[in-house]
């Protein structure tokens, strides 16, 4: 009978053991996966910056955009974006070579009539030494290319801002007769470069879900 309780109680002790082990297990694996999860989320201003920032995406991808910031040395032209006739080249400044200067053509307001030479004040490309082209990159890549001073222009995101708010930038939604102007609101797709900037400037990978 001695021997029976002797094992009996054995029996509890090593239950009874199993049974912490298993709920400090338990308890182990739920705290891991509260600190995974933590570790996986962002800020609500990094998701609303990345929200912003592909609502403009579209904008920045039309041809009105692109033309400027296209693969080559030259300008493009029409909502086809073929290569800019007359040979143009964008010139170490971005304003053209000698003897076809940007200015030449394009002067600080459209030209009247169907496909006559646009203009807005400071007609340009970016530099030679800092073209911006952004053809063929991800919306991340972009979105980085954009915030990158070494690469923009040594602007920040409030910089980029005041780029984006410039006569140059806006002639897209008033671009002269025989040009498909860009379809955003120039107001909205302002509101939404300035929220980008606000909260953050965060780009689409930096931000993760659950």
């Amino acid at each position: 009978m001695t021997r029976y309780k002797h094992s009996l109680v054995l029996t509890v002790m090593v239950a009874a053991c199993s049974l912490i082990s298993y709920c400090s297990l338990r308890a182990a694996g739920s705290e891991s996966s509260r600190v995974n999860v933590t570790d996986r989320t962002t800020s609500p201003d990094d998701v609303a910056a990345v929200e912003a920032f592909e609502s403009i995406v579209p904008v920045l991808r039309h041809p009105r955009c692109m033309n400027c910031h296209s693969q080559g040395d030259f300008p493009r032209q029409g909502d086809d974006s073929h290569p800019h006739r007359m040979n143009v080249r964008r010139g170490a400044e971005g304003e053209g070579v000698p003897g076809m200067r940007c200015g030449t053509c394009h002067q600080d307001r459209n030209l009247a009539g169907d496909h006559m030479p646009p203009g807005a004040p400071d007609w340009h490309l970016p530099p030679a030494d800092m073209p911006m082209i952004w053809e063929g990159l991800s919306d991340a890549q972009l979105c980085e290319l954009l915030k990158n001073p070494k690469r923009n222009g040594n602007r920040n995101a409030q910089e980029i801002v005041k780029h984006m708010s410039t006569p140059l930038v806006l002639w897209g939604w008033n671009p002269g007769e025989g040009r498909t102007p860009i379809p955003m609101p120039a107001s909205e797709f302002l509101t939404k470069v300035k929220e980008w900037a606000s909260k953050g400037a965060a780009c689409p990978s930096d931000v993760t879900t659950r």
